[in-house]
């Protein structure tokens, strides 16, 4: 399940996520790989909820997508099988060709992980259609990834 939350730094996406048995690793915790797999999720859950979903980018943007760059996870306590995640996603950061995106992952009031992900505005290379290059994201998109409000201050020179 996903819900957003448009708040005034941008839209927030909150995503629940069962944990399986499947999750985990033989000591009963989650297998840190999966925490990667559901920031992947949630990413993409949050472009969606923004009407960026890949159909769209393909189609009124002509990119492959926002490929992945950099990922890193900050582990604060254990996950188990049967615990029920809420994750909390959101865009931390617009720049000219790239975009974070933070996750914080709880289980009840307890912050399980946290996590951040730096992805490209992708298109494939003229000489190469296999080979990705960064290109610069519009200015409609950059608004709506950081909030109407955010990127006209950030526009302005106002942000901080």
């Amino acid at each position: 399940m996903t819900d957003v939350n448009h708040t005034r730094g941008g839209p927030r996406t909150r995503t629940t996520l069962p944990v399986t048995w499947g999750d985990c690793d033989a000591s009963g915790m989650v297998f840190y790989p999966r925490y990667y797999a559901w920031f992947d999720r949630c990413a993409h859950r949050l472009l969606d909820a923004l009407g960026l979903d890949h159909h769209r980018l393909r189609r009124d943007f002509g990119i492959i997508g926002a490929p992945l760059v950099q990922a890193s996870a900050r582990f604060r306590s254990p996950a188990t099988f049967g615990d029920t995640l809420t994750a909390t996603s959101w865009i931390a950061a617009a720049g000219r060709r790239s975009f974070t995106v933070r996750h914080e992952l709880v289980v009840d009031a307890r912050l399980v992980v946290e996590g951040e992900e730096i992805r490209v505005w992708g298109v494939g290379s003229v000489d190469d259609p296999k080979q990705l290059r960064a290109e610069t994201i519009p200015p409609e998109i950059r608004a709506l990834l950081l909030g109407d409000h955010a990127a006209r201050a950030a526009d302005s020179g106002d942000a901080p």
